[in-house]
């Protein structure tokens, strides 16, 4: 994570209109840290750039495989597909409850 590179971010926020980071973190760790750089260096300012964060809710999880808690946690490929598609404006989602 540490030290961000941040030619990389700038080159993707600048050919892309949405940015996802999928993490097994929870908040506070790369996706945070990303986030904090596109707003420091104003590549959020003009509205172009969607940004999203994917990452473990802040909460318990009974004891279970990882497939099992990443679905529960909305981190498996089904979950990151409809993030992608309704930051793209391609198909409405809903939003995952208690996360």
């Amino acid at each position: 994570m540490k030290p961000l590179d941040v030619d990389l971010v700038r080159e993707l926020a600048k050919d892309h209109s949405v940015l996802i980071t999928v993490e097994e973190g929870s908040i506070g760790g790369f996706g945070d840290h990303v986030l904090h750089f596109l707003s420091l260096d104003g590549l959020l300012d003009e509205g172009n750039l969607k940004f999203r964060p994917m990452v473990m809710p802040d909460k318990y999880f009974e004891t279970a495989t990882q497939h099992e808690q990443y679905e529960q946690a909305g981190l498996n490929a089904r979950h990151i597909k409809g993030t992608i598609l309704r930051l793209a404006n391609r198909i409405d989602v809903p939003v995952l409850e208690n996360a």
